[in-house]
């Protein structure tokens, strides 16, 4: 290239923005620090908020621990509630049972005496329904029954099954007791056995478990 052929225009331009590129690449030491201080400031700040999530996450790990804790304890308190009311509600049962066992001892025989005689009847009413077409009933009374006895002859008459019926008095049954037998058919009444399966059941479940009673 001769000397006439050069721009030196164009050529100190490029050299003028050459040397700005240089010094706006160069830092003072002010910019230095102030770079390094503003780094220094934003890795504090990261840390101080990693620190905070991590005590955050720390703080609520331990209030669900704590929470856990004590719903743990809540619940084993309602279990021992339950248990106690269960214990409490079984003693209050044994004494009703042991209660309703002392009374019945006092006053089924009571009502064995008062009630058996009409109950007997009802029954042997039943009977004579049932065996109606039978060409031959059988009604047996216990001994010493008498009013009964004519009782029951007043209602076979009545029913027109006088010459059908025959009344006979049976040693083994009991007072209360009463049998209507027919041709494929019979029903048996003992109020009294009634009244001692009452009884030996209220007995029994009084007996099955322990009579301590619950003080709590």
């Amino acid at each position: 290239m001769s000397l006439f052929d050069r721009d030196f225009d164009r050529e100190l331009a490029e050299e003028r923005r050459a040397v700005a590129q240089v010094d706006k690449a160069r830092h003072t030491d002010e910019a230095l620090l102030a770079a390094v201080a503003e780094a220094r400031a934003e890795a504090l700040a990261q840390g101080r908020a990693e620190g905070r999530a991590e005590a955050e996450a720390e703080a609520r790990a331990a209030e669900a621990e704590a929470l856990s804790a004590r719903l743990g304890q809540i619940a084993q308190r309602l279990d021992e509630m339950i248990a106690a009311r269960d214990t409490h509600r079984a003693a209050l049962e044994r004494q009703l049972l042991g209660y309703a066992a002392v009374t019945a001892e006092k006053v089924l025989p009571e009502i064995l005496d008062t009630r058996a005689h009409a109950r007997a009847l009802a029954q042997i009413r039943r009977g004579l329904r049932l065996g109606l077409d039978a060409a031959r009933l059988e009604i047996a009374l216990p001994e010493g029954a008498e009013p009964l006895r004519a009782e029951v002859a007043r209602l076979v008459e009545a029913q027109g099954l006088a010459g059908r019926a025959v009344l006979r008095t049976d040693p083994a049954l009991a007072p209360g007791d009463a049998r209507v037998a027919w041709e494929g058919g019979r029903l048996d009444y003992s109020f009294a056995a009634i009244c001692d399966e009452i009884l030996g059941t209220l007995r029994a479940i009084a007996r099955a478990t322990p009579q301590t009673e619950d003080r709590r």
